[in-house]
């Protein structure tokens, strides 16, 4: 069969029934509000790695102790796949398409997710354990949010694909530029602003497989 193209996915709040794997880990850990920090990075006044060595930090000293990794997995545990997910993705796959995650989520989870589905690809960024398995504030900004246009591109490229072959599914103002740059852009309720900007709003995934035939011309 041959490939139609790629159909990637954001994680938190498009795979997962939580909207930011960041913000549940700041509201486990007692330090809830970061938005300030978000702000300077959306301004472009610290980088991503800035935010990210920020936002552990505040998770540890509100902890008012060290975080283990194994606190970690368990604060993810409270986070589950859409119910449709595992039908959505093992579909899309036998349509024909390379299927892909590309979350500015935590890795503890992202990997997790990406395992259960068995997606080709996986993408998000990595915490930083210590040798005793602490949460260092840190880590692998390899998907900062404001460079997911750029990645997509170089992937598609890379696998011989034009943006028009490209689907992108996402919920936050964080994946417009995202539905700009792809043929296919589609946002998952409850989106907000990123409503708007998509050619497609659905409420479910699996309303996404009718979509994908459409634009595709797949019977």
């Amino acid at each position: 069969m041959s490939l139609h193209g790629i159909v990637f996915f954001d994680c938190d709040g498009v795979l997962t029934d939580n909207a930011s794997s960041w913000q549940h880990l700041h509201e486990y850990f007692r330090s809830y509000d970061n938005s300030y920090f978000a702000k300077l990075y959306e301004e472009r006044k610290i980088s991503y790695l800035d935010w990210m060595k920020i936002d552990i930090a505040l998770m540890i000293n509100s902890w008012g102790k060290p975080i283990k990794f194994n606190e970690v997995e368990k604060a993810f545990k409270e986070i589950n796949l859409r119910s449709d997910a595992y039908y959505v993705i093992k579909t899309i796959k036998q349509m024909g398409f390379i299927v892909g995650v590309i979350s500015s989520g935590i890795d503890v989870l992202v990997k997790k997710i990406c395992k259960e589905l068995s997606v080709d690809i996986c993408l998000y960024n990595e915490l930083y354990f210590d040798e005793k398995g602490e949460l260092i504030p840190g880590g692998k900004d390899w998907v900062p949010l404001l460079e997911k246009p750029f990645l997509i591109q170089k992937i598609a490229k890379g696998l011989g694909f034009t943006l028009d072959r490209v689907v992108y599914v996402g919920d936050s103002k964080w994946d417009i530029p995202v539905f700009r740059i792809v043929g296919l852009s589609v946002a998952i309720k409850p989106c907000n602003e990123a409503c708007k900007e998509a050619k497609y709003t659905i409420d479910s995934l699996s309303d996404l497989i009718p979509v994908i035939k459409e634009y595709f011309n797949i019977n």
